[in-house]
């Protein structure tokens, strides 16, 4: 078995590796599957809580319509989740749900990591991207503050004191059109 990312977010290479387990007999978890699609939760400013439609049924039947996924860790706070998940399972992944995730990827594109690499090693201070754009993820995205602190925090100190807003420019570039310095800011804004 393997547990990996995968969601209505991933980029599209996921497809073929997965294929490629199913046939080397390896199992397949997907878990993120949400990929930030908390009801109620807006990507943004903590504070920013409009009311959302919920995407997660439609985000939970995007993954199980894939044949070669075995099961999935979906996210899930409380037993009304859990029932709402439960009965999901059963449903069809229709036109509808596709509108639904296609509308919610274009508001999260600037927002959600799809944990590609590709802006691995392109800071010239040494942030480690990605996983700062996480823990401004746990923050905003999940209203977990305390673990994208606690994540910050365990950073190097030096990485802790760089501030992007000393850059003119920010050198990394996301393939995804994550805005890669406003999240940065945000981390150091939030968790400094």
């Amino acid at each position: 078995m393997l547990q990996t990312l995968y969601s209505f977010a991933s980029p599209a290479t996921y497809g073929p590796a997965i294929e490629k387990l199913h046939k080397a007999g390896v199992g397949t978890v997907a878990m993120k599957v949400m990929a930030k699609t908390a009801p109620g939760r807006q990507p943004g400013a903590a504070g920013d809580r409009a009311k959302a439609p919920n995407f997660a049924p439609a985000a939970l039947k995007w993954v199980l319509k894939n044949p070669l996924i075995d099961t999935t860790v979906p996210s899930m706070t409380d037993v009304d989740q859990l029932e709402e998940n439960f009965k999901v399972m059963a449903e069809k992944f229709t036109d509808s749900d596709a509108k639904l995730l296609t509308a919610r990827l274009e508001e999260i594109t600037p927002y959600y990591c799809r944990s590609c690499g590709e802006c691995k090693g392109q800071c010239p201070k040494g942030l480690p991207v990605a996983d700062m754009v996480r823990f401004v993820m746990y923050a905003d995205g999940y209203g977990q503050f305390g673990l994208g602190r606690e994540n910050f925090l365990r950073m190097a100190a030096g990485h802790q004191e760089v501030r992007c807003s000393d850059c003119a420019t920010c050198a990394v570039q996301c393939p995804h059109g994550v805005h890669v310095a406003k999240r940065l800011m945000r981390a150091q804004e939030l968790f400094a």
